[in-house]
C-alpha cells in the first residue's frame, strides 16, 4: 500500500506532468492529451485513480509473468487509468 509521502510525491509529479503535457488548468477542468480528453484531478481523485492504476499494473505484470493471456478488459482499464494519470502503461 502506498504511503502518504509516496502519494503526495506522485500527486506533485502528476500536476507537473499535466501542466506540461496538457497545459495549466484548474482542478476539475478538461484538456486534451494524446487525442484523449482528460480532467485535472484533485488530490482525492488522484489517489483513487493512482491506487487503481497500481493494482491493475501489478495484476498485469503477474499475468504476464505466469504466461497467461491478458483480458482485454484488464488491459483497457490499465490504459484508461494511465491516460487519466497522464502517463503511459
Amino acid at each position: 500500500m502506498a504511503t502518504t509521502n509516496e502519494l503526495i510525491t506522485a500527486f506533485k509529479e502528476y500536476v507537473e506532468r499535466f501542466d506540461k503535457e496538457v497545459g495549466p488548468k484548474e482542478f476539475g477542468e478538461y484538456g486534451t492529451w494524446n487525442q484523449h480528453v482528460v480532467r485535472k484531478m484533485n488530490f482525492d481523485e488522484f489517489v483513487a485513480k493512482y491506487k487503481l492504476y497500481k493494482e491493475l499494473s501489478k495484476l498485469y505484470e503477474e499475468i504476464l509473468e505466469e504466461g497467461a493471456t491478458v483480458s482485454d478488459e484488464i488491459y483497457r482499464s490499465l490504459q484508461e487509468a494511465a491516460t487519466d494519470l497522464i502517463t503511459r502503461a
